[in-house]
């Protein structure tokens, strides 16, 4: 099994990555160290007669579990946040009150982002023809609801992944870090540092 390399320590990857189904660009920067990653980003999501921009931050422990995120979206009638904290074992608040409880769930899903599907790459090390079954808090794009998600990662050779939700399935490549390469379809990174 191939671990996926993580940048020297306190050397930021930036990346831009450009949705293929939408109008839009997304800028992000990754630290990863020996204690976690603090991860920042900006997207802009457009949609017929509307725009969507979502500024977000995630931070993330040594084991590359979710423990925190923010996410600010501007909306064309409204700004919404959505702060949520969690204990690393599958249980999420925001605003003080519980909105999932479930000891798989200890990963994010910003439905407006492929970062995300990084996470489970990260920390999930499967070998190449492994599969796994995961929870997620999921924010539901467009809805922008905060629900329980249910994904499958299967890893098809060195930086290939199936992932499927429901009746959705994309083939997801990444860097030799882990980091999105190309969401098929959907995104694509065009631009790195």
């Amino acid at each position: 099994m191939a671990v996926h390399q993580r940048p020297p320590d306190g050397t930021p990857t930036r990346i831009v990555w450009q949705p293929l189904h939408v109008p839009g660009a997304e800028w992000c920067s990754v630290e990863r160290g020996p204690n976690g990653a603090t991860i920042a980003g900006v997207a802009i999501v457009g949609s017929p007669g509307a725009v969507h921009r979502f500024d977000y931050e995630l931070e993330l422990d040594a084991a590359a579990v979710t423990r925190r995120a923010q996410v600010t979206a501007v909306l064309p009638d409204r700004t919404e946040l959505f702060d949520v904290a969690a204990d690393g074992h599958g249980s999420w608040w925001r605003s003080g009150k519980l909105v999932l409880h479930e000891a798989e769930a200890i990963d994010v899903d910003l439905g407006f982002s492929p970062l995300t599907n990084s996470l489970p790459v990260w920390r999930l090390g499967l070998a190449i023809g492994q599969a796994r079954e995961i929870s997620v808090l999921w924010l539901k794009y467009p809805e922008l609801t905060l629900i329980r998600g249910r994904q499958t990662y299967e890893r098809l050779d060195e930086r290939s992944y199936r992932y499927c939700s429901g009746s959705f399935e994309a083939v997801v490549r990444v860097f030799p870090d882990g980091l999105v390469e190309d969401y098929v379809g959907y995104w694509k990174a065009v631009a790195r540092t």
